[in-house]
């Protein structure tokens, strides 16, 4: 995800908070039990309509940035709004000894299964990430770095093994600064850490740079019947990333169906599912084109069986009002824009 918002927020406590600000002393424990596979393609096709809780809980610490802590009424709203997905950005350098055993902060892995959790017992699909590990992905060739990665996921997939077929892992969001053979590398390298604790768990891998089509489709497919693939989508960037211009000609719709046409093509000659994990442009586009992209890229992933997340960030790229629990009117173009016929 390129679109950032940095505003720094004081550092919060990690405890669980209900919508009125109140501690919430009502958290039920782990969600969900080990049920048999699921398959990919069905998964990709339950998953359907998702949102990113993002700017989240993937700053250095959570409520550092333009959000609060994560909060269970969320995942309440989202449901009422018709989503089924939530894709759960996370960041695990700040929470992780830089020594070996590189053990993950108990307090931090406590937190993060109780919003996990949160997810769950409302029936979403959740994807966990590990986000802006940019410690990794800039100096891939450091062993000790690959090592902690490694020793990061191990102790994902063993903290979290016997959730629901409903949680599904996603390796590492956008590889920027790793080259194909890098990421093809930690991919497999990853799924045989995840395999070892977590045999069927679905498991959703990328390419390199910031996953967009072109970078996603030289990415090589892992031998596991277990796996998704994913792809980002912020074209034409001087659109989505910094609003100028408009979108909605025959030129920018042309262009969005042959960026996913070729998606599509790699998802059929591999035989894997694709979820378009992130989509979105600035609050700063017109509004009428930016409504416009919304409808498309929706219609589009839809005809291509893709399964999506929005990317919601709080700020700039806002479909829900965290604070007043509303939402924006691109939310019922998500919800309600069908496949392209």
């Amino acid at each position: 995800m390129k679109i950032r918002i940095l505003t720094a927020f004081a550092s919060l406590a990690l405890i669980a908070i209900d919508c009125t600000g109140t501690a919430n002393k009502t958290w039920r424990g782990p969600a969900g039990s080990v049920s048999a596979p699921l398959a990919p393609k069905e998964a990709v096709r339950q998953m359907g309509r998702g949102i990113n809780l993002g700017n989240t809980l993937e700053p250095p610490t959570e409520g550092a940035w333009n959000n609060g802590p994560a909060q269970e009424c969320y995942f309440d709203d989202f449901k009422a709004a018709g989503f089924t997905c939530v894709r759960i950005p996370v960041r695990w350098d700040e929470h992780t000894a830089t020594n070996a055993p590189y053990t993950v902060d108990a307090a931090w892995m406590n937190r993060f299964e109780q919003v996990v959790d949160w997810g769950l017992a409302r029936g979403f699909f959740i994807i966990l990430d590990a986000h802006h590990e940019d410690w990794l992905k800039t100096h891939y060739a450091d062993p000790a770095r690959v090592q902690r990665f490694d020793q990061i996921w191990v102790q994902i997939a063993n903290r979290f093994k016997d959730k629901s077929g409903h949680l599904i892992f996603e390796i590492l969001n956008e590889p920027h600064g790793m080259t194909t053979p890098q990421v093809n590398d930690l991919n497999v390298r990853i799924l045989k850490i995840i395999r070892a604790s977590n045999p069927t768990r679905l498991v959703i891998f990328t390419g390199n740079d910031w996953s967009q089509p072109d970078r996603f489709i030289l990415t090589a497919a892992p031998k596991d019947p277990y796996v998704i693939g994913t792809f980002h989508y912020y074209l034409p960037d001087t659109f989505a990333n910094h609003g100028k211009g408009t979108w909605g000609s025959d030129h920018d719709h042309a262009f969005l169906e042959h960026e996913f046409d070729k998606v599509s093509a790699w998802s059929r000659t591999n035989q894997i599912p694709v979820f378009l994990g992130e989509f979105a442009t600035i609050g700063t586009c017109d509004p009428a084109s930016r409504r416009a992209y919304y409808a498309a890229v929706v219609s589009e992933a839809l005809s291509r069986g893709f399964a999506f997340a929005v990317w919601d960030n709080g700020g700039d790229c806002r479909l829900y009002d965290r604070a007043n629990r509303s939402w924006s009117g691109l939310k019922d173009v998500v919800i309600h824009t069908p496949a392209r016929p």
